[in-house]
């Protein structure tokens, strides 16, 4: 097994180690871990809380992804098997989970994104118009995790004044280092915070419908019944958590990859239409969700002996890096034929926001090239990730004046 991992004895048999994927890391040290996990072993049991099995062979993970039945969406973070919050429609099952898809799928189609994309294009460029004279910035926090959360917040018909507020919960919740939340009093501030917040919106929309999302779940029926509000409220908390982090974090990436390769960078300028492939390519490369399953029954799964009940780790890198299924898998290939890659899930819990991600993916690279084609990592930074979800920290980018 690999020696970046503690041992801490064996479990029913299995390896066990001192594992948490809560702690940060170099950059790119999460997905080079798990290379290494996956090169050695096909699973293993965690000890860190109350424990968990972690997969890590990446045909299993992609099977288990798929097998709602036997791992259970009911709660999707290893280490709280039975969740305070729920969010919806991630942590239901079918048939009840297909409900809330259909409903939602009018807003997430490929047709419905691609009518977005004019705005989308022009709230990107913006941001990056209003960087071009600075020289040097942190992207993160001045465009990547700006840009796509101002499009979640107008699809929900949120005020975009509470902008600022809404990062700093973001960060609270999903992008803490442990060592300074050990108890996640913190966290549970900002997801009471975000809670409170919403409730306030619900009953804002309950006595004055808008044209947005909120307003028109709220005429859905399921069953023939209207949504009551302590389902509406699982289903913003969970839009929020969605719309806020993995966009950001993907284009902190594609950024820095660009960045770091400015060979790639100059075949993209030369010829854009290289960019959706080199997207792909990125969320592959640079997988950084790291779901979680809830087992319904005994089951064996990479050479784990799951119990009903227990939790299970399903690192997405295992199988989008896979020598077994990709040539070269660690490197970002601008002319790569096969895409099936896995970095928003698979099964029927597939991420139904992925369309309209790799649109502003997408927009996000292009805008940006047409703006600052020339620039790079600025000197004297640590490039840090975080633990949970594998998004870099900061990245300050610095270019020439025009």
């Amino acid at each position: 097994m690999s020696s970046t991992l503690e041992s801490d004895g064996t479990h029913d048999g299995v390896p066990a180690y001192r594992f948490d994927n809560r702690l940060g890391g170099p950059v790119l040290s999460h997905q080079e871990r798990w290379d290494d996990i996956a090169g050695s072993h096909g699973g293993f049991r965690s000890t860190t809380a109350r424990g968990y099995w972690v997969v890590t062979d990446g045909p299993a993970v992609q099977q288990a992804l798929q097998d709602w039945r036997t791992f259970s969406n009911r709660s999707v973070t290893a280490l709280e098997p039975d969740p305070k919050f729920l969010w919806i429609p991630e942590m239901l099952d079918p048939p009840v989970h297909g409900v809330w898809r259909r409903l939602l799928g009018r807003y997430f189609s490929p047709s419905a994104v691609a009518a977005r994309e004019p705005e989308i294009r022009r709230v990107a460029a913006e941001l990056i118009d209003d960087l071009k004279d600075r020289q040097e910035v942190d992207v993160l926090d001045e465009f990547a995790r700006r840009f796509p959360t101002l499009i979640f917040m107008r699809l929900m018909g949120l005020p975009e004044d509470d902008l600022p507020v809404f990062l700093d919960w973001t960060h609270d919740l999903l992008h803490l280092p442990h060592h300074e939340d050990p108890d996640g009093a913190r966290q549970l501030a900002a997801m009471r915070a975000v809670s409170a917040y919403f409730e306030q919106q619900i009953a804002q929309r309950r006595e004055t419908p808008l044209d947005d999302l909120l307003s028109h779940a709220m005429a859905w029926r399921i069953d023939g019944d209207l949504i009551d509000d302590r389902d509406l409220h699982a289903f913003c908390v969970l839009m929020f958590q969605a719309g806020f982090d993995t966009v950001p974090i993907s284009i902190g990436w594609a950024l820095y990859h660009f960045a770091a390769h400015p060979e790639q960078r100059a075949e993209i300028l030369a010829d854009p239409t290289l960019i959706p492939t080199g997207v792909e390519e990125i969320l592959r490369v640079y997988s950084f969700v790291v779901p979680a399953r809830k087992a319904t029954q005994d089951v064996e799964i990479g050479g784990c002996p799951v119990r009903a009940g227990e939790m299970v780790m399903l690192p997405l890198a295992v199988t989008n890096r896979d020598p077994g299924r990709y040539p070269d898998p660690h490197r970002v290939d601008l002319h790569r034929d096969t895409t099936n890659h896995i970095a928003f899930g698979s099964g029927p819990h597939r991420c139904l926001g992925s369309h309209l991600a790799r649109l502003e993916l997408t927009v996000a690279v292009e805008e940006w090239h047409r703006r600052i084609p020339d620039y790079r990592i600025a000197p004297g930074q640590q490039l840090w990730q975080h633990g949970n979800m594998y998004g870099l920290t900061a990245l300050r980018l610095a270019w020439d004046p025009a």
